[in-house]
């Protein structure tokens, strides 16, 4: 292994993986890489332990979720600098040794991140500046330039996409790592906020590219399913986290019960089943800030 990647360690979370994820691991030899078994990954950990650049594999015998599965492999990590990415994620050497000089360069930068292809939400802004927020005319057209601009040099943004995100270790820890009410969804988002609280930058840089097969690191069945579903719904709801959300909530889970039983009489049961989820999740964050 090269001396200029022994300051940096990668780190990848499985869950139910398909062989899809052995791409990443092919494209990373010359890194030393943690891996954390989030569970149902047999078949794929006796094939990724034949790697010599596997440091470690962690496991708590359970799935952890996201961000606590980070923060798990972060008590592992003794370089300055790791790169989390998906196990959908190919990204090049190049690209890598791209984000590591973007940091190095940056004394404030506590993430780097690629451009991810073919997302095209590979950055943006907060989403209290987004819909639904009221916002006056210079912050409705800043967020119209960012929603559509092209970042052609190294940017600073307010999130970069969680998929591919080098950080910066000692700042990880100043920040108090990832939020573990997070299960998966809205880590990064959250992250990136306390990062921008402590005045540190997020930039993103066109040197470095990633190509995204998003969605594609997990078998494709029901309790994937389950666990995603419910979480993108729990997750927005726990990053905005007021009381105030009161009659909204309410509206929503009327709204869900409502869908479920209506999808559940014309016999379509994956919507039926896809709202009771966002139910049961509104219903726990409900219970959760109000029991």
């Amino acid at each position: 292994m090269e001396n200029n990647y022994k300051n940096l360690t990668i780190v990848i979370v499985l869950y139910d993986s398909d062989k899809l994820v052995l791409q990443s691991f092919e494209k990373l030899k010359n890194f030393q890489i943690i891996v954390v078994d989030n569970g149902k990954n047999d078949l794929i950990l006796d094939k990724i332990k034949k790697y010599p650049n596997i440091l470690k594999i962690l496991s708590k015998n359970k799935n952890l979720g996201y961000a606590r599965a980070i923060n798990f492999a972060y008590e592992n990590i003794l370089t300055d600098f790791f790169l989390v990415i998906n196990p959908d994620l190919v990204i090049s050497e190049e690209s890598i040794i791209n984000l590591i000089n973007v940091l190095k360069n940056n004394n404030d930068c506590a993430i780097a991140a690629p451009i991810t292809t073919p997302d095209k939400d590979y950055y943006g802004i907060f989403p209290e500046k987004g819909k639904g927020v009221k916002r006056n005319q210079n912050e409705i057209k800043l967020c119209k330039i960012l929603e559509n601009s092209k970042i052609e040099g190294e940017c600073c943004v307010d999130v970069a996409k969680g998929c591919a995100l080098l950080i910066n270790s000692s700042y990880f820890k100043k920040i108090n790592m990832f939020n573990e009410k997070y299960f998966l969804f809205w880590e990064e988002i959250d992250f990136c906020r306390k990062v921008r609280k402590n005045k540190l930058s997020v930039i993103v840089t066109p040197k470095s590219e990633a190509h995204h097969a998003q969605e594609s690191s997990s078998k494709k069945n029901l309790l994937t399913f389950s666990i995603r579903t419910y979480h993108h719904e729990l997750s927005p709801l726990i990053y905005f986290g007021s009381k105030k959300l009161s009659k909204i909530i309410i509206w929503r889970l009327l709204k869900y019960i409502f869908r479920t039983f209506s999808y559940l009489l014309i016999l379509n049961f994956k919507k039926s089943f896809s709202n009771f989820l966002k139910f049961l999740a509104t219903f726990n964050y409900f219970i959760g800030i109000y029991g």
